[in-house]
């Protein structure tokens, strides 16, 4: 008989369950015996007034309403979960958790964090550094600083710093290899990071590409290094060089340009909104960067 008072706290077992197929399997991830989990599937069945799995000797199989009823309760779940989150977040302290590049943290975000301590002395950034693009709702992210054209599906974003690239070396190779690189000769130790092909700044400059790289980097900070040590000249965003040009660790062998759509952002979950954390770490941003 249907129920019309479906007993939510059944809810993540049975997703748990429909992942698994497995009572046995579940209890242990729930923590309750078999039989209590065989129990509350049950119950849960009894509300809704249908079946959910089917049953085949010790084994469960999710069938179609079973299908149609995770389909629903698992978002509903990790929502509720991440609500949550945010809420005891909010309630102990003004934490302010953000995923980073590791580049743009090394290079030019903890530099300035003083800064950012002194202008927002309230709240307590929480950085996570990771090449990877990380799903922040799933993960609990407030916010992220990202590379891109602007547009993430469920994002909001704000650019805040152009990604325009420069090359740069240390002033001894600078003055070693200027002439032939102005002429693009192809014996010119040059180090490449994988999303920004030197083929991109010889083809702006209506230059054959000739040389073949000494090395290539999938991180801009180990790039960054690489060219600080006098290993080879670097295309970089400027940004991320913009402290060591300033004091004279590396030189700009040509004038920054801007090779492609890519920008700094910084973006945040649409069903969040522009929380007030947020909106202070945009606005002492955009003072920085202005």
């Amino acid at each position: 008989m249907f129920n019309e008072r479906i007993p939510l706290h059944i809810l993540p077992t049975f997703v748990i369950a429909a992942r698994l197929e497995n009572l046995r399997a579940t209890a242990l991830q729930v923590h309750l015996t078999h039989g209590a989990v065989s129990q509350q599937i049950q119950q849960l069945e009894q509300a809704i007034g249908c079946p959910l799995f089917e049953r085949q000797g010790r084994g469960l199989r999710l069938n179609t309403a079973g299908r149609e009823l995770l389909a629903v309760a698992e978002p509903a779940l990790q929502a509720l979960q991440q609500g949550v989150n945010r809420i005891r977040r909010i309630a102990q302290s003004q934490a302010l958790r953000i995923s980073v590049l590791p580049s743009f943290a090394h290079h030019w975000l903890i530099p300035r964090l003083p800064s950012f301590h002194a202008t927002c002395a309230d709240i307590a950034l929480e950085i996570d550094a990771s090449l990877a693009v990380q799903d922040l709702l799933r993960k609990g992210f407030d916010a992220a600083i990202r590379l891109g054209n602007g547009q993430w599906a469920d994002m909001q974003a704000q650019r805040i710093a152009s990604g325009e690239v420069v090359p740069v070396a240390t002033p001894a190779l600078a003055h070693q290899w200027q002439a032939a690189f102005d002429r693009g000769a192809s014996d010119v130790p040059l180090l490449e990071h994988d999303v920004t092909p030197w083929r991109s700044w010889f083809s702006a400059h209506q230059q054959r590409d000739k040389a073949r790289p000494l090395a290539l980097f999938n991180d801009a900070g180990l790039l960054i290094r690489a060219a600080e040590q006098g290993f080879g000249i670097a295309l970089v965003k400027k940004l991320l060089v913009s402290d060591a040009l300033a004091d004279g660790r590396l030189v700009a062998l040509a004038q920054p340009r801007h090779l492609d759509q890519v920008d700094f952002y910084l973006v945040w979950p649409q069903t969040a909104g522009l929380t007030p954390a947020v909106e202070a770490l945009l606005h002492w941003l955009q003072q920085q960067l202005t």
